[in-house]
């Protein structure tokens, strides 16, 4: 795989917000139970389009705009966000326009980048070349996430292309243990975005490699004042009225340097008439706090079928290191070209689990107001 590029920052946890309302019901005998606090999305991406881009959308379906904690600015003039309804899909649109960075070079313009390189997911919050945009929520997950690059064609912004570039979110479910003794279960589920018109449109498929860390206790506390505590201490300076400088931090985002930190070498996303879903699932123990994934995405550029489905035969003829090698025989010709392209994007999630709550045995406990985080990088920032 390619390296990532740089040092190894341990990105910035940044904006982090998670507000917990608990409805206390009586003082009956009491049992514990648990749930997810709060998740994010941040992602380092590309301009991979045919031509320049000065804006940006991001679409979560499924979600109102009431729901929008926070967003990461990235570079641009102008940000809206609003709700949209159409053909039967309702959701929030965040929209970015007006490209700033560095404008005597670039003049407003992020160009089309031919090599796009890997990046640890958070490297591009500064960087030319390409951008780094994420947000946070508060009380609902997206159904679908899918992210747009825009032109501005006489002062009006419109989408590059009609599908969304490859940027899965992960859609988490917690499943709470069965049996008393049971582990809980941590499901995080992704899938090529699909366009909004999907007649005649095919999603392309792509290939996906996964690392992820896990954080104890010790780095998030089970008590809800003292999780709350640390979440906004990890805003730090990218809160602007906050002066004081990011405290050095264990590493928490998976850089790759662990092999254990890989838990998935190369996963081929099939997109097509019908993408396929893709879950990992986590063993939630007493100790385990918090779940970090980071989330690369390449081309895949194997053969495909009149659906746009991947015609794969790597796992029988190619190389098991890598789809983006090519295989050559004794002779020294080619047998198998790859099937792994150009990096798209890669994405940094995480999931923070819900601290032990006391809950009545025979009434409701309602937890509301699920905050998300979203992770940032700054030059001052350890983490990586």
């Amino acid at each position: 795989m390619m390296p990532p590029v740089g040092r190894r920052p341990l990105a910035n946890l940044c904006e982090c917000v998670a507000v917990v309302t608990i409805i206390a019901a009586s003082s009956l005998p009491q049992a514990h139970a648990s749930s997810i606090f709060g998740t994010l999305s941040n992602f380092d991406i590309y301009n991979t389009t045919p031509e320049p881009a000065e804006g940006a959308e991001i679409e979560l379906e499924g979600v109102d705009s009431s729901s929008i904690g926070g967003h990461y600015p990235s570079h641009f003039d102008t940000i809206s966000i609003s709700n949209y309804d159409e053909g039967g899909k309702t959701g929030t649109r965040i929209r970015f326009e007006g490209y700033n960075f560095n404008l005597p070079v670039t003049l407003g313009s992020l160009q089309p980048n031919s090599n796009p390189v890997s990046t640890n997911g958070h490297q591009l919050t500064n960087s030319a070349g390409g951008e780094h945009f994420g947000f946070w929520l508060h009380g609902v997950q997206p159904t679908a996430t899918r992210f747009f690059w825009l032109n501005n064609n006489g002062s009006l912004y419109e989408r590059i292309g009609n599908l969304p570039e490859i940027v899965p979110g992960p859609t988490w479910t917690y499943v709470p243990p069965v049996n008393v003794g049971d582990p809980a279960v941590l499901q995080a589920v992704v899938k090529v975005p699909e366009p909004e018109d999907v007649n005649n449109l095919r999603p392309d498929s792509t290939w996906m490699k996964i690392y992820k860390v896990k954080l104890p206790a010790s780095a998030a506390p089970s008590d809800p004042a003292e999780m709350q505590a640390l979440l906004l201490q990890l805003i730090s300076d990218a809160n602007p009225e906050n002066e004081q400088p990011d405290e050095p931090l264990n590493d928490l985002v998976p850089h790759g340097e662990d092999p254990i930190e890989i838990e998935s070498e190369w996963e081929l996303m099939e997109g097509g008439k019908n993408p396929k879903e893709k879950m990992r699932e986590d063993e939630i123990g007493e100790g385990d706090k918090v779940v970090i994934r980071r989330y690369e995405f390449y081309k895949y550029i194997g053969l495909v079928n009149e659906d746009n489905e991947p015609i794969s035969s790597w796992e029988e003829n190619g190389n098991p290191d890598d789809p983006g090698l090519d295989v050559f025989d004794e002779m020294g010709n080619l047998s198998f070209a790859a099937e792994r392209g150009d990096f798209i994007s890669a994405n940094m999630v995480a999931a923070v689990i819900g601290n032990v709550v006391p809950e009545p045995s025979t009434f409701l406990l309602g937890v509301t107001s699920v905050g998300w985080l979203i992770f940032r990088r700054s030059r001052r920032a350890v983490l990586h």
